[in-house]
């Protein structure tokens, strides 16, 4: 007999005292492990009450079956004594009589052969006696098989019968002859046994299969039943090890195991039948799938009664309420499966549900002791689970694409709003989130595992199907006021991305932590704000006006005298006002970064393009040009990123002003380490405007530079990956380049008199432009077009 946790009673009182506290508190661990536990302290409390008097009935009955027992053993015990008593006396008396007759008698080998021949015969005439009283004695046994609390006494009296029984039919076959109606009648009496055995074997199992009512209000009979079963269990060890062979197994353990899992598969029967007759529901799913989950939820209900009131009654070395655990679980991942087949008919408040109640079922088993890593249910792509989950996340992953056009079109529809700092945005991305975050909030409630993940990594498709979106709304003609507002809420959506990925990842359990990746997307929002911030540069840098005073460098009195590049500085500042109050303060210093790149490109394009003489003044002014930008632009960035950025321009005055062979390369070496794109051809013209170089000097300078250019590319490309193709290889220096050539170069040399005197300031840069549609149509670069320097390009 054991105790509900498997202690031996055999233990002294003490003994179990300290062990049944020790246990107790481990009990207490497991279910107040987390501070929420601590509120149905109360409810607990009452079912522990409950389940104290359940235990305390159960052991009552326990030990009355064992005080029972032990005193028919007593008695039997007492039985055998006298009769091992009376056994020695009449030995005694034997032996007394044996050795009067032995002096007396002169035969004394055939007496004793006549002895041997009487109790031969004295001992086949009890064997007949017993095989002709097999039959009321299997009466007896099968009378005690109508009460329920004699089945011990009648399976040990029909073990001893069965022995008997054995025995006899071994030693009739060991050559005896006898007559077939002999026979005949013999096996009448050997069949009596044999039936009644089958028919105490039908009424085991039924008691066993009846496992659940029983182990609720009639422990000690289940208790009765599983100890026969264990009894048979060491008799079929001690036959095992004797090396009877002849002799059958009975195996009751596993015998009892599979009846238990017969019992299991006749109970979920009329669950999966209505599983099965899911996929015929049509509209009325909802109410066919509640069905379903209520049946579920009362078929797993009786696990805390069966790890209450079942388990205890079983040695613990069974395990019985794992193995009883694993037949429940192998029937309802079977349900899932049926139910995940009809994923199609399910509506998502139906999935929901029925992910709902397998979370349920998580925590159930938890309570119960079952381990983290048996909890879950196969999550394959054609398993129950995961055809439910791929389902709800394919459908929400449909809804959020449909959601997020609608929200793209009437962003796009409507005029950009005016915050209270003056920045402008649209409601898209607030509202995109909030839709996102709204699909997060219902799985959240139901599942901190697989489908929590899938459902952020498809709300992580769905922000790059959103940035594709944006991105192609950026390729079309957008005005000014729209694009800043592009550039707001993409970053507002980068601070949302972020903040959606630490709420997943403190929502998932310790197994999905870490899986989702997100970091991709999240940066693909800055990148479009980096994208829609290149366009405001174009844009411009595109003003007709705004080129016009390009044209007028390096070949005009008035960029000689500084009127054309303080009215570019005057333009510059009008536009940076207005984005200033539009963009978020840190796009706007990227802005002002951009526009800085922009300005010195056009700048060199100007120098390599309008130059036909370079002369002291010309250098001077380009120097003034220079500084010029970058105190303009130090009011808007940190001052030395301003310097950085102006880099170029200054290394490219310092190789025009060069005054020997070995400065030119010098120079013109530090300049290709921030504008690789000024190759030997662009090079050419500036050498060619300086009239103060030979020709065999100028020969030599193209000659030495030529090497040192080669040299910088061979080594770059060895270095630098290809570019992706169909890549953008666009720079602001080639930009600026190709829109110097189309104007006419002036004829004047730098620094000469001559030229437009207009030095007003461009038209229309007080105000916001709208963007040329030659300027937005043209594709957006995938990598950030602000890069430091002037970007590698291939020229001439």
């Amino acid at each position: 007999m054991w105790s509900s946790r498997g202690v031996p009673l055999s233990h002294s009182i003490p003994e179990l005292a300290i062990e049944s506290r020790k246990l107790a508190v481990e009990e207490v661990e497991k279910l107040l492990q987390r501070p929420e536990d601590l509120k149905r302290l109360d409810t607990m409390l009452e079912e522990y009450t409950q389940k104290h008097q359940a235990n305390k009935a159960q052991l009552s009955a326990t030990v009355a079956t064992q005080v029972e027992a032990a005193r028919a053993g007593m008695a039997l015990l007492d039985k055998a004594h006298r009769t091992l008593a009376n056994m020695q006396n009449s030995y005694k008396m034997i032996d007394k009589l044996c050795t009067e007759c032995s002096a007396l008698i002169e035969n004394h080998e055939k007496i004793q052969i006549l002895s041997a021949v009487h109790y031969n015969l004295g001992k086949t005439l009890q064997d007949v006696e017993n095989i002709v009283a097999l039959p009321n004695e299997a009466a007896e046994a099968e009378e005690m098989l109508k009460d329920d609390s004699q089945l011990l006494q009648a399976y040990e009296s029909l073990a001893i019968l069965e022995g008997t029984s054995s025995l006899a039919q071994q030693a009739l076959q060991s050559g005896a002859k006898l007559k077939l109606e002999d026979t005949h009648n013999l096996n009448a009496y050997f069949n009596k046994v044999k039936d009644t055995m089958t028919r105490f074997e039908e009424r085991l199992w039924s008691l066993i299969r009846n496992f659940v009512e029983l182990g609720h209000n009639n422990p000690a009979m289940l208790v009765a039943a599983v100890r026969i079963v264990e009894i048979q269990e060491m008799v079929d060890k001690q036959l095992e090890s004797s090396g009877r062979a002849a002799v059958p197994m009975k195996r009751y353990r596993k015998r009892m195991q599979q009846q238990i899992g017969m019992c299991i598969q006749d109970m979920t029967a009329p669950l999966l039948q209505c599983c099965s007759q899911l996929a015929a529901a049509g509209e009325d799913t909802d109410k066919r799938t509640n069905d379903i989950l209520d049946d579920a939820h009362n078929f797993v209900s009786q696990l805390a009664d069966i790890y209450d009131y079942v388990s205890p009654c079983f040695p613990e070395k069974y395990g019985i309420f794992h193995v009883i655990w694993k037949q429940y679980h192998e029937h309802l991942a079977f349900m899932l499966d049926c139910v995940g087949a009809c994923a199609e008919q399910l509506a998502n408040a139906d999935i929901l549900k029925v992910m709902g109640w397998v979370n349920q079922y998580s925590d159930t088993l938890r309570d119960l002791g079952i381990e983290e890593d048996e909890l879950g249910f196969p999550t394959g792509s054609d398993r129950g689970v995961g055809m439910l989950t791929d389902k709800y996340i394919e459908r929400m992953r449909q809804q959020l694409n449909t959601w997020f056009t609608n929200i793209l079109q009437a962003d796009m529809s409507a005029e950009p709003k005016v915050g209270d700092d003056g920045t402008i945005s649209t409601p898209g991305a607030v509202d995109f989130f909030r839709v996102v975050n709204a699909q997060v909030n219902v799985v959240e409630d139901i599942s901190k595992g697989d489908m929590l993940l899938k459902t952020g990594q498809m709300a992580v498709r769905v922000m790059r199907d959103f940035q594709d979106a944006e991105r192609r709304y950026l390729e079309g003609e957008l005005g000014v006021e729209m694009v800043c507002a592009m550039v707001n809420n993409n970053v507002r959506c980068y601070n949302e991305s972020m903040e959606f990925a630490e709420r997943v990842e403190d929502s998932l359990d310790d197994d999905h932590k870490g899986l989702l990746d997100i970091e991709e997307q999240c940066r693909g929002f800055l990148e479009l704000a980096k994208s829609a911030t290149a366009l405001l540069v174009k844009s411009i840098f595109s003003d007709t006006a705004f080129v016009d005073l390009f044209s007028k460098l390096c070949c005009s009195d008035d960029w000689k005298q500084g009127t054309v590049t303080a009215s570019i500085l005057a333009t510059l500042g009008d536009y940076l006002a207005d984005f200033k109050r539009m963009l978020e303060e840190a796009f706007f210093k990227r802005l002002c970064e951009m526009s800085l790149e922009e300005g010195v490109a056009h700048f060199m394009a100007a120098v390599v393009t309008f130059t036909r003489a370079i002369t002291e003044e010309g250098v001077q002014r380009l120097q003034s040009d220079r500084d010029q930008l970058v105190a303009f632009f130090s009011r808007h960035c940190k001052p030395e990123r301003a310097v950085t950025l102006a880099a170029p321009l200054q290394d490219l005055k310092d190789v025009a002003a060069a005054d020997s062979v070995d400065t030119f390369v010098l120079t013109y070496t530090t300049l290709l380490q921030v504008a690789p794109g000024i190759s030997p051809a662009l090079l050419e013209r500036i050498v060619q405007a300086r009239s103060d170089l030979s020709k065999a000097d100028s020969r030599e300078v193209m000659l030495e530079c030529r090497e040192v250019f080669a040299t910088k590319h061979s080594n770059d490309s060895s270095e630098a990956p290809l570019p992706a193709k169909g890549k953008n290889t666009t720079t602001p220096f080639r930009v600026a380049l190709a829109a110097a050539k189309k104007k006419p170069g002036g004829d004047q040399a730098l620094g000469s008199k001559g030229g437009s005197k207009s030095g007003d300031k461009a038209p229309g840069a007080a105000g916001v432009p709208v963007l040329p549609k030659a300027a937005v149509q043209a594709p957006i670069p995938q990598e950030p077009v602000m890069i430091s320097g002037i970007p590698k390009l291939e020229m001439m």
